[in-house]
């Protein structure tokens, strides 16, 4: 005899919301016991994933339930990462508050104007739609790049920015554990505002980009001295030669005394020696990064899975089919639709704000088209209704560029057509998936199990 749960407890108050959080924290909690065996690599892919899950359940509120075209989402990222960026960069306490500022809050700040960007975009696209809804979108993600490019005081322009982004303490420590010294954790643990400075002082300009590889920069023990400045490439982790600063900030604001030598080990003694080692054995900084991604994609998921299955997700559903009766029985399809939009923006600005954390760097090459199209292609393929299919979704366009780009390398393909066999398929795939399996891989699954059960 099976057992049924009472009416009576199913309706106690927060049983809803009580279920819905059991079943995300065991989800991250599987995503979190994974992270901690895996390779340092794989670590990095997980993270990556989580991210793009985080602005991807936007997707399935905006276009799965609202049924809404956007291709735009990369730009919305973009609004968080700066956010993040700008604001961790230059603000020192809380307005009105006046707390100490730290990534917390920057996380926060992006989240509230990724809502005002959203309620922006779906203001203007409220009585759009189809064609004309993607249009506004899509040149909304064409068009962010030239906004960057047209404040580089203050958006970086063309370079970015480089971040010193708030690891725990300790800072970097190397793949295979070990002790670090205090001089390199205090190295790590310097703040953006003195990384600048540093940087200032060494004769170059701090709103430069430091461009770096964003799969290959995981450890950084070494800290600046005399003749190096870190200049990342896109393509592979480079040093090149320049002069530094006579005089440095010393870890605690203070200045150093005036005897301190212009030697590669000027900056090492600025730390007091006796202070000895700290052990930083099993620190992995990737692993750090995918255990941050996989909790904003469950905070962002547990709120996304009580909109959907709650209330507000009828009503979506309810103005998608159709919004004329929708509107006769006193729904507004328009003010539904900017909704979607804000939760949308909302989600997608704390995805950026994630990306920023991981990259340690922002500029617009990270949030061109490609983002936006690449986040639509992945909830059409793993479908539009459904939070697994998005975190599928994820999965298959972090793991597809890898893919075919062994597989390139395997045949001897040269480098243009490699870097552009992604969106062949990615391509391949939409139009494969839209014929065959209209609702996605995991929606089509969940069709067929329920025709299977219902015989």
């Amino acid at each position: 005899m099976s057992m049924k749960i009472p009416e009576s407890i199913r309706e106690l108050p927060g049983a809803f919301f009580l279920r819905n959080a059991i079943i995300v924290s065991a989800v991250a909690g599987v995503f979190l016991l994974i992270n901690t065996q895996l390779e340092p690599t794989y670590s990095f892919y997980l993270a990556q994933a989580a991210m793009y899950a985080t602005a991807m359940f936007g997707m399935v509120i905006l276009v799965g339930l609202s049924g809404q075209v956007s291709l735009g989402n990369g730009a919305l990222m973009a609004v968080g990462a700066y956010t993040f960026a700008i604001t961790s960069m230059n603000w020192q306490t809380v307005p009105i508050l006046g707390l100490p500022w730290n990534a917390v809050w920057s996380v926060v700040t992006a989240g509230l104007v990724g809502v005002i960007a959203g309620l922006l975009i779906g203001g203007l696209g409220a009585r759009l739609s189809g064609p004309y809804l993607a249009g506004l979108t899509l040149g909304i993600a064409v068009g962010l790049p030239s906004i960057i490019y047209r404040f580089p005081s203050f958006l970086g322009g063309e370079d970015g920015f480089a971040l010193r982004v708030p690891f725990p303490p300790g800072g970097y420590a190397a793949q295979d554990g070990g002790e670090v010294s205090a001089a390199d954790a205090a190295a790590e643990e310097m703040s953006n505002e003195g990384f600048e400075d540093f940087l200032a002082e060494a004769g170059g300009d701090s709103s430069e980009i430091l461009e770096f590889d964003q799969e290959e920069l995981a450890t950084g023990e070494t800290p600046l001295v005399e003749d190096e400045v870190l200049e990342f490439d896109q393509d592979e982790l480079s040093l090149e030669q320049e002069s530094t600063p006579d005089l440095v900030q010393d870890v605690d604001g203070e200045s150093p005394p005036a005897e301190i030598s212009e030697s590669e080990d000027s900056f090492v003694d600025l730390v007091d020696e006796s202070a000895g080692v700290i052990d930083l054995t099993g620190f992995v900084i990737e692993q750090w990064q995918a255990s941050l991604a996989v909790v904003m994609a469950a905070i962002v998921g547990f709120i996304a899975l009580n909109l959907i299955r709650g209330n507000q997700g009828r009503i979506w559903k309810a103005v998608r089919d159709d919004p004329v009766a929708a509107s006769l029985v006193g729904l507004s399809p328009q003010s539904n639709k900017v909704s979607a939009f804000v939760i949308s923006g909302f989600f997608a600005a704390l995805a950026g704000a994630v990306m920023a954390q991981i990259f340690a760097y922002v500029g617009p090459a990270l949030f061109g088209l490609t983002l936006s199209l690449s986040l639509l292609v992945g909830v059409i393929l793993g479908g539009r209704s459904s939070l697994v299919g998005a975190m599928v979704g994820a999965a298959f366009i972090v793991v597809l560029p890898k893919a075919m780009e062994t597989f390139a390398q395997q045949l001897g393909w040269e480098d243009r057509v490699a870097d552009n066999l992604p969106n062949l398929v990615y391509g391949l795939l939409v139009v494969l998936v839209v014929l065959v399996l209209p609702a996605g891989l995991v929606g089509s699954l969940m069709v067929a199990i329920r025709r299977r059960t219902q015989r």
